[in-house]
């Protein structure tokens, strides 16, 4: 039976302007697994007050928070039990997460 976990592979991602969003990759035994994180998701993680970011914001952010990002990835890719890709993450699935990272 496959394993209902995800990988990621660190650098595979890239900004979608039609989706105001950063997608990135993920690889479960099944296949690769599209998810994309909106810019307000990514402001999230610097600003909370910001509604959204721009790509070139949106993509440094992404790198500076990618293990973070992954994680709650995985966490709702399992609970959402994969679903229909790319699995979206917004700024909810953000603050479901406490995250040492996070700037203050």
């Amino acid at each position: 039976m496959a394993s209902a976990s995800v990988r990621f592979e660190p650098g595979e991602y890239e900004w979608l302007a039609e989706r105001n969003g950063v997608l990135f990759l993920g690889h479960t035994d099944l296949g690769m697994v599209e998810f994309l994180i909106t810019s307000e998701a990514l402001a999230e993680f610097i600003d909370p007050d910001l509604d959204g970011i721009d790509s070139d914001t949106a993509i440094e952010t992404y790198g500076e928070f990618e293990s973070d990002i992954h994680r709650i990835a995985r966490r709702e890719f399992v609970s959402r039990l994969g679903g229909e890709p790319p699995v979206l993450l917004t700024a909810a699935d953000v603050w479901d997460e406490p995250l040492q990272s996070r700037r203050p």
